[in-house]
């Protein structure tokens, strides 16, 4: 799926990485595998991440997951349309998957989550277009400083990371 050279410098390492990775998601998703045989370090930092979104003290872990999906459909990462949809059908129908696809705000959260969803999304779209009251509204319902720079840095790292996994897919 992905143009890459196996990385035998690091097979042990990655092979213990890869074991970690069976158990959290029962195989290797193609990018995870991809991104180790760049460099092992690029998987291990990839795994810190989703542990430090999966433990966020006030984010439900599901918004980064819609947030994923959404972005994922919207550019088309064939990747990470599979295995998000995969992630979320153990606890949502398809149903709702695929509205939440067309329109984040029908994600089954809080208005809260939905607004921070939203601003996410804006500041990776149109940046440019983002103002103090985007932020000001986000803080009247209690979101951190922190919590909303947690969702945009998730989003638009998911964002880079699709492009650049996008070049190396073979064509």
């Amino acid at each position: 799926m992905f143009y890459y050279k196996e990385n035998l410098e690091q097979k042990e390492k990655l092979e213990r990485l890869f074991r970690k990775v069976k158990v959290l998601y029962g195989d290797v998703p193609p990018q995870m595998e991809f991104l180790g045989n760049i460099d092992a370090s690029y998987l291990e930092d990839f795994l810190k991440m989703v542990a430090k979104i999966a433990r966020h003290p006030n984010i439900n872990h599901d918004l980064f997951t819609f947030l994923r999906l959404h972005i994922a459909f919207k550019e088309n990462y064939i990747y990470c349309k599979a295995f998000n949809t995969k992630m979320l059908l153990t606890n949502y129908s398809q149903e709702i998957i695929d509205n939440a696809v067309n329109n984040i705000e029908s994600i089954p959260l809080d208005t809260r989550h939905i607004a921070l969803a939203k601003l996410a999304l804006k500041v990776i779209y149109n940046s440019l277009s983002v103002t103090s009251k985007d932020f000001d509204n986000l803080f009247t319902l209690d979101w951190s400083q922190k919590d909303i720079f947690d969702c945009i840095e998730h989003a638009g790292t998911l964002f880079r990371n699709g492009r650049i996994l996008n070049a190396y897919l073979v064509k």
